[in-house]
C-alpha cells in the first residue's frame, strides 16, 4: 500500500506525493535539500520542509509535520499529528508526543520529552533529558534547564532560569521552582532546601547560594 507525503511545490505550497519506498523520493528531496538519515521513517501524510534533516533513526508520526529548515535528531520520536516548526531543533533521541506543537527556532535538548498536546513557544530552550508532561504549555523564549520536570497541563509562560555554582535553578509558574532534577513548591523548598543540598552534596555556602534563589523565586511568583 502507498503512502502519501507532502513536500513544498516552486509556489511553496504544499503539493502531494505518492510512494512505496522513501528511496523513490530521493530527487524530491535533493531539490529541495531535504536530508533523511539511514533507518529513519516517516509516517503517512507527513509534511516536509523545505531544508529540514532528519537524522539517523528518528521517526516521524502519522500526519506530522516538519519545517522549513528544522532539525530532528538521530534516534528522536515526532508522534502522531505533531507539529514541529521552522528553524527548530530536536535532539537526539528527545521523544515529542501525540499533537504537540514545537515553536519557530525553539530547541529541544536530547534525550527531552514533551507530553502529547504540549505547546513549546517560539525560541524556547528545553534542557536536556527535561520532561514536559501532557498539555502544558511553555511560552515563548522560556528557558527549561537540563533534567527539569514539568508536569500535566502547567500553563508556563512567566519564568526564569539561573546556571547556579552546582545546578541550574528554573522557576516554572504556579509557585513551583526546580533546582536540578528536584521540582517542588517554593513553600516546600523553604523547608527543605538544607537536606536536599546535604543530600546532593552542597556544600554550607552553596546551601546558602541556593536559599536565596529560592527567596527570589518567591518574591518573582508574587509579581508573576
Amino acid at each position: 500500500m502507498k503512502k502519501k507525503i507532502f513536500l513544498k511545490d516552486e509556489s511553496f505550497n504544499w503539493k502531494e506525493y505518492e510512494y512505496s519506498t522513501i528511496d523513490e523520493l530521493k530527487e524530491e528531496f535533493t531539490k529541495r535539500n531535504i536530508s533523511i538519515g539511514n533507518r529513519a521513517s516517516i509516517g503517512n501524510r507527513a509534511s516536509i520542509g523545505n531544508g529540514a534533516s532528519i537524522s539517523y533513526g528518528a521517526s516521524i508520526g502519522d500526519d506530522a509535520s516538519i519545517g522549513n529548515r528544522a532539525s530532528i535528531g538521530n534516534g528522536a520520536s515526532i508522534s502522531y499529528g505533531a507539529s514541529i516548526g521552522n528553524c527548530a531543533s530536536i535532539g537526539d533521541r528527545a521523544s515529542i508526543g501525540d499533537c504537540a506543537s514545537i515553536g519557530y527556532r525553539a530547541s529541544i535538548g536530547d534525550c527531552a520529552s514533551i507530553g502529547d498536546r504540549a505547546s513549546i513557544g517560539d525560541d524556547a530552550s528545553i534542557g536536556d533529558r527535561a520532561s514536559i508532561g501532557n498539555d502544558a504549555s511553555i511560552g515563548d523564549r522560556a528557558s527549561i534547564g537540563n533534567g527539569t520536570s514539568i508536569g500535566y497541563e502547567i500553563k508556563l509562560l512567566k519564568n526564569f532560569y539561573i546556571v547556579g555554582s552546582k545546578h541550574p535553578i528554573t522557576y516554572t509558574g504556579n509557585n513551583t521552582l526546580s533546582i536540578g532534577c528536584h521540582n517542588f513548591t517554593i513553600d516546600k523548598w523553604k523547608e527543605s532546601f538544607k537536606i536536599v543540598g546535604e543530600k546532593e552534596d552542597y556544600s554550607n555556602e552553596q546551601i546558602e547560594e541556593y536559599y536565596q534563589y529560592i527567596l527570589m523565586a518567591e518574591q518573582f511568583a508574587k509579581i508573576g
